[in-house]
């Protein structure tokens, strides 16, 4: 008996090292009480003291696009019901898009992929290489489509291997490859041109899926025109809602509505080109109706062009007078992967089974229009007090998802709790992060005018 009692003894004691090896309580300290808080402040006010801007000598802009389909076999990313399959073949092709800008003093990049995101990988690839070619990660700003059918096989981590497939290095060089070559490609048709802003309610095509009708949501499909002194024509457009139309079902490569719209856009006869950047996609999915996914994919982007075409000849162009470009590293809460509501898994089992990322907030400014990119599934029910300040700061704001790093879901603070997928399993950073990016949004923007 006192052997059983011993052995019982050690396994309980072995159980409650375990525990308190491994799990922890979740930080609940008030926001502006936290040490990250007080260095992101110590940082923002830096900045502001520090930051310059001149008059451009003049605005130039060019575009182009490379075909990203790998000839190999990929898993496809997206869904972890896929368990890692491998892609079946090709329902339309993937691609990276890119703009590149000249003011007379820097260059800058927009560049855009179709696919889940712009992976960590890729981006550390890109801090490498883009001084081969004169630029450095901070002048390129970067967003995905956020199709779930696209490349995958680019994390080497258990969780991002659940939606990415087996890891494989040679995903990582192409896509980092293409990038450069985008870039390089459109850099040789720079020519002066005028930019323009719209943004058009479109309510109807999208929802919170989040908590419904219980909260609120992002309808608008934003729209920035550059016009080239020759005429041409290319339109950058995010709206706010996944691109999901495709299930875990499908097993071929396709760039979902974002790329059907772009394809409909560019069969405009005034339009020469066109680009999809996710927007603030987090809680947000697509309405879409028809017979099967890709009778909702065309009438969804048939809907969402509609809406552009009857507009985009009226979008008042301006000379651009400054550009400038930004990266802010994020302070962060230790990682809060949670495991009930009140309790985490320790950083270290975190940091062991997630791929490390950069933690960063993106800025473009072109002009009086003004890209923020965040590393992050960004929800779209935050964007409403970072339209405001912009509107008092006399901007025009497109927040982005997906920007070179990722660290989960970022979501209203309101929903911390709710045992659901965004807010429970993806929710990665700990509670009052919702407040606290629109805070670091809306100081940048300050920063910047």
């Amino acid at each position: 008996m006192k052997f059983l009692r011993r052995l019982i003894m050690t396994f309980g004691l072995g159980i409650i090292f375990c525990l308190i090896a491994t799990i922890a309580p979740v930080d609940k300290t008030p926001l502006n009480e936290s040490r990250h808080y007080q260095l992101a402040q110590q940082k923002l006010d830096s900045l502001n003291s520090s930051y310059t801007s001149q008059e451009s000598k003049y605005f130039k802009a060019g575009w182009a696009k490379t075909n990203i389909t790998p000839h190999y076999p990929l898993p496809l990313a997206g869904y972890g019901a896929r368990k890692g399959t491998l892609v079946a073949t090709v329902h339309d092709s993937v691609w990276a898009r890119g703009f590149v800008f000249d003011d007379g003093f820097n260059n800058s990049a927009i560049i855009t992929l179709d696919a889940l995101i712009i992976p960590p990988a890729v981006t550390e690839a890109l801090r490498i290489r883009l001084p081969e070619i004169g630029y450095s990660l901070d002048q390129i700003f970067m967003s995905a489509t956020h199709t779930h059918c696209s490349v995958g096989g680019w994390a080497n981590s258990w969780i991002g291997t659940q939606f990415a497939g087996e890891y494989q290095s040679e995903i990582v060089s192409d896509l980092a490859d293409a990038i450069i070559a985008t870039i390089k490609k459109a850099e040789a048709k720079l020519i002066s041109a005028k930019v323009g802003y719209a943004r058009y309610d479109a309510s109807p095509f999208t929802r919170n899926r989040l908590v419904g009708e219980k909260g609120s949501r992002d309808p608008w499909l934003r729209v920035v025109k550059i016009q080239q002194e020759s005429g041409a024509v290319a339109l950058i457009t995010t709206f706010a809602a996944h691109a999901t139309v495709l299930s875990h079902r499908q097993m071929n490569y396709s760039r979902d509505y974002p790329g059907a719209l772009v394809d409909s856009l560019e069969n405009l006869t005034n339009v020469d080109f066109a680009a999809f950047c996710a927007g603030a996609v987090g809680s947000h999915s697509p309405v879409a109706k028809g017979e099967n996914s890709f009778d909702r994919i065309s009438l969804l982007a048939s809907n969402l062009t509609a809406i552009i075409s009857a507009n985009v000849s009226g979008i008042a162009m301006d000379e651009v007078q400054q550009t400038s470009t930004i990266q802010f590293d994020i302070p962060l809460r230790k990682p809060h992967m949670r495991v009930a509501t009140n309790w985490r898994v320790r950083p270290w089992i975190f940091k062991k089974i997630t791929d490390a990322s950069p933690a960063y907030i993106s800025l473009l400014r072109i002009g009086n229009i003004a890209f923020i990119g965040t590393p992050c599934d960004f929800s779209g029910e935050l964007t409403a007090a970072i339209d405001e300040r912009a509107n008092a700061l006399d901007l025009d704001v497109l927040v982005t998802s997906f920007n070179g790093g990722y660290i989960g879901y970022i979501t209203k603070d309101e929903w911390y709790n709710l045992k659901e997928y965004e807010t429970f399993v993806m929710n990665w950073y700990g509670p009052y992060n919702g407040a606290y990016f629109v805070g670091l949004i809306q100081r940048l923007l300050e920063v910047i005018t």
